[in-house]
């Protein structure tokens, strides 16, 4: 198998080779190393290494659309000379006296930084591009299969059911589990509200529980303390990929004879007790949607270790529908189906999952280095040993009162800044059954959302620091 980067320019230095192409190369290998680089473009460069122009995401697609891949079409055919560019893409050449590329310069203008992105590659490319060709872009397909056996795997679990978002992985685990009317399902106050808003939709009823202010994340005890006679099930969120305690809310559970339904939508890989999250539960549910750590575009999964339970919920993900007698509905189903073509782009992404992991762990590192010691900044505590966060979005507390200024200060210079979800008692929607929740109160109108991405580096994180430092105040 050719890999992308065969066909580099010989290049001693791996950050210019990254992003440079010559101008005999195809279109295909220009895209390829546009993507691997994260910055959407490659230098073009002759023999000599002299710069010859560049070559964009945007120009390239335009060739493929025009079918100049059909010829013999190269990047010397679709490159635009160095500054004639519409739009910012925040890295400049640097050229010795021959012309010759010899360094890449990041320090100038750089384009919106969104709060993240999804991290696709060559190999998300040509693993969508082979289901495409196969002709299986529906809801089955060998990607499939694989996707939902592999994620399983990864996490530890026996069956995997694949689903077009992580909203109806939810819904379908409820809805599996014969949770409806009469019943009670305990969910966090600090949350996306895809968690409450699924126990809603199969009739039963939300009891919102507040969060611990180290772990942000139900406990076994704020559990115990809401269990009624109603009470059906347990949904623990792994919010921002900070593990609940998982093996107590499991006991408990049990000793109540109560379901667990993991919500793990923001934690891929997150461990408690050494165990996977999602590896504790009855069902567990993880989504795929862009912002995630791997992502399928829009996605989701559930997983079990009850081959009963899988077989429900692909019968029930598929319109009701018997696999061994089609068209025979014993009960009503819904299409909660994910395609083939986004399996094959989250089988990528499951080869790359360690290598993304890092990466956010790294930007974390970053951020937490670069503003220590600025006014009213605080990352999240330190979880005991027993548990092991993963990085989703990177994220701070900041003081209430700043945290609009800061929002504002980071879009004046075309970052993307966003705050922590609201608590759901603090919202109309869930009114009525809104608790008391301190905790989460104050989380949701302090938290911050920072750019988490392989386009944050040492630079940007040092922008971004600085920025909070003139709304905050210098270091101490």
């Amino acid at each position: 198998m050719i890999e992308a980067n065969e066909s580099r320019p010989a290049n001693a230095d791996p950050a210019i080779a990254a992003m440079t192409c010559g101008q005999g190369d195809a279109v295909w290998v220009g895209i390829e190393r546009a993507l691997d680089n994260g910055q959407g473009f490659v230098f073009v460069t002759d023999a000599e290494g002299v710069l010859t122009g560049f070559a964009s995401l945007t120009a390239m697609r335009a060739s493929l659309m025009q079918g100049g891949h059909l010829g013999q079409l190269t990047l010397s055919d679709v490159a635009e000379p160095w500054g004639t560019s519409s739009v910012t893409l925040g890295a400049a050449p640097v050229l010795d006296d021959k012309g010759r590329l010899v360094g890449i310069d990041h320090s100038g203008p750089q384009p919106f930084l969104p709060v993240s992105e999804p991290d696709l590659t060559h190999r998300e490319m040509r693993f969508a591009f082979d289901a495409f060709l196969s002709t299986w872009i529906s809801s089955t397909g060998d990607y499939i299969r694989r996707f939902e056996q592999d994620f399983a795997d990864k996490v530890g679990m026996a069956h995997g059911v694949a689903t077009s978002n992580g909203t109806v992985s939810l819904h379908l685990a409820l809805a599996t589990l014969g949770i409806g009317e009469g019943d009670e399902v305990i969910v966090p106050d600090l949350t996306f509200a895809a968690s409450i808003n699924t126990v809603m939709h199969v009739g039963a009823r939300p009891v919102i529980v507040d969060v611990d202010p180290d772990s942000w994340c139900m406990t076994a005890e704020s559990i115990a303390r809401a269990i009624t006679p109603r009470t059906r099930a347990i949904m623990p969120v792994h919010v921002f990929g900070r593990p609940s305690e998982m093996t107590e809310i499991v006991e408990l559970a049990r000793s109540h004879g109560l379901y667990v339904i993991e919500d793990a939508a923001e934690a891929h890989g997150a461990q408690y007790d050494g165990k996977q999250v999602g590896s504790f539960s009855d069902i567990s549910s993880f989504s795929f949607f862009a912002n995630k750590i791997i992502t399928t575009g829009e996605g989701g999964i559930c997983l079990t270790n009850d081959a009963d339970l899988a077989g429900r919920m692909r019968m029930l993900r598929d319109h009701g529908m018997r696999p061994e007698r089609r068209y025979w509905h014993e009960e009503p189903g819904f299409n909660f189906r994910m395609t083939n073509m986004q399996a094959a782009i989250g089988c990528a992404q499951i080869e790359r999952m360690d290598e993304l992991l890092a990466m956010r762990a790294n930007v974390h590192a970053m951020y937490e280095k670069a503003m220590a010691g600025i006014p009213g900044v605080a990352f999240p505590p330190a979880m005991s040993q027993r548990a092991q966060p993963v990085t989703w979005f990177s994220c701070a507390q900041v003081p209430a009162d700043k945290r609009d200024a800061l929002i504002a200060a980071c879009r004046d210079a075309n970052i993307d800044l966003r705050p922590f979800f609201n608590g759901l008692s603090a919202m109309p929607a869930y009114r009525r059954f809104a608790r008391h929740c301190p905790n989460s109160n104050g989380l949701s109108k302090t938290g911050v959302n920072l750019p988490t991405s392989r386009r944050v580096d040492q630079g940007t994180v040092d922008r971004i620091a600085q920025i909070f430092e003139n709304v905050l105040g210098p270091k101490t």
